[in-house]
């Protein structure tokens, strides 16, 4: 695996690489994180593929834009990424990571030839309202290093049972962009994902663990539209972190049945 960046008219995007030959798999990662989530995935579809983890705009090593963007902002860079690559990619996208990748298939559908969505982000309008004012609260940097007990406070809950290191990695990766790490989590609860998913003519595969809070969201989602659906058990939630195998098994079965 090796580190790229590809300029875009938003600026850099910085990216994992993983891969030298075979079909394009790009992979968005949830916010406010980065690419770093898959590399455990990244290994495991190298031999096979050519994979690119790219970090958000404004999350991890990419360039931050000067505001916030919606979500066919975030997606913007993004098209213009996979414009780069030697024919359509199967795009993989987990929570806001899903958001942004349903909308580059909707804006360059030509540059998509599938989906593989972990977890879709799908609120009601009492769900947004409540996302917007609690999930993602301002987090000021305060001499009582109030900030850091926040960020640790988060991901002990989120990211519960997973080892001390990679909880450890999440915090430090969000407290590198703590001024904007609501911008896409905000961004994704005003998307409506159901919209150009139900546009898109390629083929898609939903799938949440079973534990996750996206889950029913992600299974209601799939019956509607009538798509596929799959669910990891045994699994809360970040499924290229707990179970990268898992995850690179059903992205390599969708490609293979393309």
């Amino acid at each position: 695996m090796h580190r790229a960046y590809f300029q875009t008219s938003h600026g850099q995007i910085h990216a994992r690489v993983a891969g030298e030959a075979g079909p394009n798999i790009v992979l968005l990662h949830e916010s406010p994180l980065s690419s770093f989530v898959y590399d455990d995935v990244l290994p495991l579809l190298a031999p096979w593929s050519r994979a690119l983890a790219p970090d958000t705009l404004g999350y991890g090593m990419s360039d931050a834009p000067p505001r916030r963007l919606d979500i066919p902002g975030y997606a913007e860079p993004v098209v213009e990424l996979l414009r780069t690559l030697d024919g359509p990619a199967v795009v993989v996208g987990s929570h806001t990571g899903a958001s942004i990748a349903i909308e580059a298939a909707h804006q360059a559908p030509e540059l998509v030839s599938g989906l593989v969505l972990l977890g879709i982000a799908t609120y009601t309008p009492e769900q947004q309202r409540d996302r917007r004012q609690n999930w993602a609260p301002d987090e000021p940097v305060t001499e009582e290093a109030t900030h850091l007990l926040s960020a640790w406070q988060r991901y002990q809950g989120l990211w519960r049972g997973c080892d001390l290191q990679t909880r450890q990695r999440a915090v430090w990766t969000m407290l590198g962009s703590l001024d904007r790490y609501h911008w896409a989590y905000n961004s994704a609860f005003e998307y409506d994902p159901l919209t150009p998913l139900s546009q898109l003519t390629c083929p898609v595969l939903c799938v949440a663990a079973d534990g996750e809070f996206l889950e029913e969201g992600t299974r209601r989602a799939a019956e509607q539209l009538g798509l596929p659906y799959e669910v990891v058990p045994d699994c809360i939630g970040q499924i290229p972190v707990r179970q990268p195998k898992v995850c690179a098994e059903l992205i390599e079965r969708f490609v293979d049945g393309l």
